[in-house]
Order: C-alpha cells, then sequence, then structure tokens
C-alpha cells in the first residue's frame, strides 16, 4: 500500500484559489477563464493529453481525464473548490485515505437522499431524451451494467459530485467505463445551448459512479463533504 508520499489529492476548481485553504492538496484549473490568472507552475487540464475544451459539457470531467491520462501515483483523489472531504471542521489529510484504502475501494460523499427517483429527478432537469441516450450509452457501450443502472436510477440515494479517492489502478479502470459511455452521449446527442443544460455530460458523469460502485461490488467508505466558500485567492 502507498505511503503518504505517493498520495495525490486533486481540488479541481475554475477559480483562483488560496492554496494554504487546501493542505495536502494540489490544485487544477479547468475552464475557459483560467488564464487570466494562472501561473506557469499551475496545473491545469490543457496540458499533455487533455480533452480541456470540452469542460463546458465535461464540466470536472476534463480534469479527471488529465488525471487519468497523464499522473503517476498510487493513490488519487478528486475534491472540488468548495466540496472536500472533512471530519469535525477538519480536512481530511492524506493519511486518513492511505489508511482507509486498506480495507476499502472507494471513498465517496455521503449518498445524497432524494424524494423522487433518480431517474425522475435527472428527467425533471434535463428532459426525456437525454435519460433515453443516457440508457442507450450503458445498452450500448456497457450492457453488463444495465442493470445496476436501473438499480439507481430507481432508487432515492446517490453518491453526488464526482468526489472520490481510490487507488490509482481502480481510477484508471474506472475511467475508461466513464469515458466509453460519456463519449457515447456526446457522438449521439446534441448538446443543448443552454449554458446550464449544456453542462449535460458532467451530469451523467454524477450518475456513473454510483453505477459502477453497484456493478463491481466495490466496498465503499462514505465520507462527510465541507462547502467551503473560500475561494478567492486573498
Amino acid at each position: 500500500m502507498a505511503d503518504e508520499k505517493n498520495v495525490k489529492l486533486f481540488v479541481v476548481s475554475h477559480k483562483l484559489l488560496n492554496p494554504k485553504y487546501y493542505p495536502d492538496r494540489e490544485i487544477i484549473y479547468v475552464g475557459k477563464n483560467k488564464d487570466k490568472f494562472c501561473s506557469i507552475t499551475d496545473t491545469r487540464d490543457d496540458r499533455g493529453d487533455n480533452i480541456a475544451s470540452k469542460n463546458y459539457t465535461y464540466c470536472e470531467c476534463t480534469a479527471i481525464y488529465y488525471i487519468w491520462k497523464n499522473v503517476k501515483c498510487d493513490i488519487v483523489g478528486v475534491e472540488h473548490y468548495r466540496r472536500l472531504f472533512f471530519n469535525f471542521l477538519k480536512l481530511r489529510r492524506k493519511e486518513y485515505f492511505v489508511k482507509k484504502l486498506k480495507k476499502y475501494d472507494f471513498i465517496v460523499m455521503r449518498e445524497y437522499p432524494f424524494l423522487q427517483t433518480i431517474k425522475k429527478q435527472f428527467i425533471v432537469g434535463h428532459g426525456t431524451d437525454a435519460f433515453n441516450i443516457f440508457k442507450e450509452a450503458i445498452e450500448k457501450e456497457a450492457p453488463d451494467y444495465l442493470e445496476a443502472f436501473n438499480e439507481v436510477m430507481n432508487g432515492h440515494h446517490i453518491a453526488w459530485c464526482n468526489m472520490f479517492v481510490t487507488t490509482k489502478d481502480k481510477f484508471d479502470k474506472y475511467c475508461e467505463f466513464l469515458f466509453k459511455v460519456l463519449s457515447y452521449v456526446e457522438n449521439h446527442f446534441e448538446i443543448p445551448k443552454d449554458p446550464y443544460l449544456a453542462r449535460l455530460i458532467g451530469f451523467i458523469s454524477e450518475r456513473l459512479l454510483s453505477i459502477y460502485l453497484k456493478k463491481n461490488k466495490l466496498k465503499v467508505c462514505h465520507s462527510f463533504v465541507f462547502y467551503s466558500k473560500r475561494y478567492k485567492k486573498k
């Protein structure tokens, strides 16, 4: 198992951050405006093998893709500029993840409950056509995941926000599944023009993590998430 030196925890952001608020983390900048505030030494999603130009619809998945293709480590994590794993208002540190991953396969946020089914919640937000192409992508690209898809979408709880920590080998396997499904949706569905609805690929990806975990019967640790507003550099 990895020691703390081989753990990389990435905080995805489209806003300039003060690193002192993100101990043990490496900030990765995304989005069309990052040139306005990134320095030459900052980590960003448009270097190496990347899909940075698709951030408007892929959201934080452009950072996940960059990490998949360009980063070498033993344990890897993805958090957000305003959502971080914590315990009693203190950020989880690397040693916590190293210890937990001796017992669990993935660490994700605590499941978010919905009164509606996940399917209904998705359709209300994005429409029936978007749901149908989502399901079609599973049927065409990962048919063995269809049962897990139906279970998750007909349920009322989901691990949200594309936040997770796992070993790099498990991260890579998940990304193979993730981007295969997302690519199908992108290539077979007209992305909406509305700026919010255009984030469709990112919204679909949030559901795919729970589907992947269920299908593969992985051992999952659920962690509390801290919602921070400290994202303007001082």
